[in-house]
């Protein structure tokens, strides 16, 4: 059977030729011949290759291009939900991370090294009660009882002095109170203060009993404010020990077939002595 779009003999068994892909009429159909001025198709476009049905031939689809990506967008975080809380807020404690193997670790402001516990552990007291401690010395004393004692008996010493002899003339002795009245003889009249004459200057028994009766009264203030009465006590002092050491240069120098008698010389060893505790007073810590 012939072809009548091509004209070649073909299989008249198949529906389709086998040359052009045409289909072929059916038993009983007319053959319609091919419209003058159109061209029959070409084999294989539109319909279905030799050897296969109709049922199964597929169109060819071009293939489409690739999308373009989407530009990134950031995406939202995701809303918080809202976490009820129980009536009393619970405190959260941060550990921190591990340090680097091999980095140097500092320690924290304020913190100190880590110190074990003494063998035993340490002492327990008993609950609520405060330890006691004993001070050496009771609170506010700034007082010396024995500065201000020593210094009392060195200014008596001084103040007794006047009435034991200060001179001794050809075995009579002369005490200061008898020079400090003119009754010795020795020149002056009623009382007096300082004896002169051929250019002898001698302190009459009125500044031992004045001198004296001060440091007494700075020995009896060390009693309670140590460098108070100190401080009088040593001034005093060194006056008194002053015009006793004068007195004994004019007995030797200026005063011929007289010595110095046991009351000068106490009046001169007791007011150094005075001279000594004051200044100790006076160099003490406190008032």
């Amino acid at each position: 059977m012939n072809c009548p779009y091509c004209g070649k003999e073909t299989d008249e068994q198949r529906p389709f030729c086998i040359h052009c892909g045409s289909p072929m009429p059916q038993a009983g159909q007319a053959v319609q011949p091919p419209q003058a001025g159109v061209p029959a198709p070409p084999p294989g476009v539109g319909q279905p290759g030799a050897g296969q049905p109709p049922e199964d031939a597929t169109r060819a689809m071009p293939a489409q291009p690739a999308a373009a990506p989407a530009p990134y967008a950031p995406q939202a975080p995701p809303p918080q939900q809202y976490v009820p809380q129980g009536a009393y807020p619970q405190q959260t404690m941060q550990i921190p991370a591990p340090p680097v193997p091999g980095a140097y670790q500092q320690p924290a402001y304020g913190q100190g090294p880590y110190a074990p516990a003494p063998p035993g552990g340490y002492p327990q007291g008993q609950y609520g009660q405060t330890p006691q401690y004993q001070q050496p010395y009771p609170a506010g004393r700034k007082g010396s009882t024995v500065l201000g004692l020593l210094a009392l008996i060195a200014g008596g010493a001084v103040v007794g002095s006047t009435f034991l002899p200060w001179l001794t003339v050809m075995g009579l002795s002369v005490s200061g109170l008898n020079i400090m009245t003119g009754t010795s003889g020795l020149g002056g009249s009623g009382m007096s203060f300082v004896l002169t004459g051929g250019g002898t200057v001698f302190f009459t028994a009125f500044f031992s009993l004045l001198l004296g009766s001060l440091i007494m009264i700075g020995g009896i203030l060390m009693l309670f404010r140590r460098r108070i009465g100190g401080t009088l006590a040593f001034v005093f002092a060194i006056a008194a020990a002053g015009m006793a050491s004068v007195n004994i240069a004019m007995v030797y120098a200026k005063i011929s077939g007289t010595h110095p008698g046991v009351g000068l010389w106490m009046f001169g060893g007791a007011a150094i002595a005075a001279l000594i505790f004051g200044f100790v007073g006076l160099v003490s810590s406190g008032g």
